[in-house]
């Protein structure tokens, strides 16, 4: 009779679970424990409740009478370990997944959060064992497929996390935090558009998924698209008022747009929201830059790094803002304090985003030799990867070194070869002929691209003004001024006078304009 009225109440326990009446359900529990206090499924249904409660320290104290009553089951040793874990106890959570896995060998989440354990406490060759054993246990566990991945990228091994992130959403399509990583692998790698299809994917699966939309955002603003990133950072804003980062890169891309007194606003925002993150302090003197303030720009950039004295990108600001006023001494001394903190960075993860950076600090400096060694570190530390080669192939072009680029963009485009990127700086190491006899071949593959289309029209102005004229666009400032070259050229000069009072609308403080119309 006992039996079944303990059977009777743990139905109706599930039964509220399912009604999301977890604090009666607790209770049905508790009544049939006083029924059956030897029984350890009751302490687990206690301790996963309580688990589902965000209370692992109670979840732990259940778990512990689980395993005292039925020592050898090895799930409950399993979920004991998952709320130590929870407490951040992570070696005692080491030793209840170990127990667990004495018990069942081949379990698959256990091994994956025996992995995550050690991750934790920053033994990651440790967690990587431990996702592989989870891996081979089951290779269908999509969890161990998307930590490993995650694991390798934090460690810099961009090309091969992108392998497991590949089969995490294989075998979890559904998984929008796995997808938006996998997009951040391409980001990282400098294949934007790509990462921008990707970011969509996860956002299909949570059209609220603030990281993932702001990501849209970052994406679009490192291909210099800012009037289309800013709606993106502006629903990551809508949807997420606290999300800092996001008031930080639409006051960026804003600042980018010449509209630096609108974008002051937002970066300031964000380090009134978060006042210990100083990229926010460097967009912030960027900002201040674009306004002529160039000793506010100090003054953040030093606030910057009493936050953190390592930090790169304040070092480089800081460093162009003395260029800027012709302290050429004190710009050097700032950016071989940049180049002494990527050193360090470089050394701790020999990742190929780290030389590059590295690389182009030195560049900025002039020291040009050296500079470019370091993006020769960055192609034999990612040799797989196309963005090192890329990223030394602008630099290449940036200093008039055309053959070397084309050859090193030949290269990345070896890796590579649907990159709208690579294809981009092929173009600009044609000449006008060469571009309009694989015209038609270059549009086709990448048709939507407005970038490519305008890049190819700058590159045609001064030979082929009628083409660049069909290619070039109408709304930027900058293809209005080419405009006004090509329209000139053809002796239009109505058109041409009506794209420099276009001009003069979007920019009136630009001087070029008015001398154009």
């Amino acid at each position: 009779m006992i039996e079944v009225d303990v059977i009777d109440l743990i139905e109706a326990g599930e039964a509220l679970i399912d009604q999301g009446n977890t604090g009666q359900a607790y209770s049905k529990f508790k009544e049939a424990l006083e029924l059956a206090p030897e029984d350890p499924q009751l302490y687990n249904r206690l301790g996963m409740l309580e688990m589902s409660r965000g209370q692992p320290a109670k979840a732990q104290s259940h778990f512990e009478e689980a395993c005292q009553l039925a020592p050898d089951v090895s799930r409950y040793h399993m979920r004991l370990g998952d709320s130590l874990q929870r407490l951040e106890k992570f070696e005692e959570a080491i030793q209840a997944y170990a127990r667990s896995l004495e018990l069942e060998p081949r379990n698959a989440p256990a091994w994956n959060n025996r992995g995550f354990a050690n991750f934790n406490i920053n033994r990651w060759n440790e967690a990587l064992r431990c996702y592989d054993e989870s891996m081979r246990s089951d290779p269908s566990y999509a969890v161990a497929w998307y930590n490993y991945g995650y694991t390798l990228q934090l460690s810099g091994r961009l090309n091969d996390s992108k392998d497991y992130y590949q089969r995490a959403v294989e075998l979890d399509p559904d998984d929008k935090i796995a997808w938006n990583n996998l997009a951040n692998v391409h980001y990282n790698q400098g294949r934007y558009e790509r990462s921008i299809e990707i970011y969509k994917k996860s956002i299909a699966l949570d059209d609220s998924y603030v990281i993932a939309i702001n990501n849209i955002g970052n994406a679009l603003d490192h291909l210099h698209r800012y009037e289309e990133s800013i709606p993106y950072h502006e629903k990551a804003i809508e949807l997420d008022p606290t999300f800092h980062y996001a008031w930080m890169a639409k006051g960026r891309a804003l600042t980018n747009l010449d509209r630096p007194e609108e974008g002051l606003e937002f970066i300031e925002t964000s380090i009134e929201l978060e006042d210990q993150d100083p990229d926010y302090h460097e967009a912030l003197a960027y900002c201040f830059v674009a306004l002529g303030l160039f000793d506010k720009a100090r003054q953040i950039l030093n606030l910057g790094l009493s936050v953190d004295g390592q930090h790169v990108p304040c070092w480089v600001a800081l460093g162009d803002v003395n260029l800027e006023l012709n302290n050429h001494v004190q710009a050097l001394q700032c950016y071989d304090e940049a180049v002494r903190a990527q050193d360090i960075l470089s050394r701790s993860r020999m990742r190929d985003l780290d030389w590059m950076e590295k690389g182009r600090i030195l560049l900025d400096a002039g020291v040009i030799h050296e500079g470019f060694r370091q993006y020769s570190n960055a192609i034999n530390v990612a040799s797989g990867s196309s963005q090192p080669y890329f990223k030394k192939a602008e630099l290449l072009i940036k200093n008039d070194l055309i053959d070397e680029a084309r050859e090193t963009i030949s290269r990345g485009l070896e890796v590579d070869p649907e990159s709208i990127t690579g294809t981009q700086l092929l173009v600009k190491t044609m000449d006008s002929g060469e571009i309009m006899d694989n015209l038609e071949n270059l549009i086709s593959r990448f048709p939507e691209s407005l970038q490519l289309k305008r890049i190819i029209g700058s590159e045609l102005v001064g030979d082929e003004p009628l083409k660049a004229l069909e290619l070039l666009g109408k709304e930027k400032w900058e293809d209005l001024m080419l405009r006004v070259q090509c329209h000139r050229s053809l002796s239009e000069n109505e058109q041409a006078l009506a794209a420099a009072v276009k001009s003069i609308d979007l920019r009136p403080e630009n001087i070029d304009g008015w001398i154009a119309a």
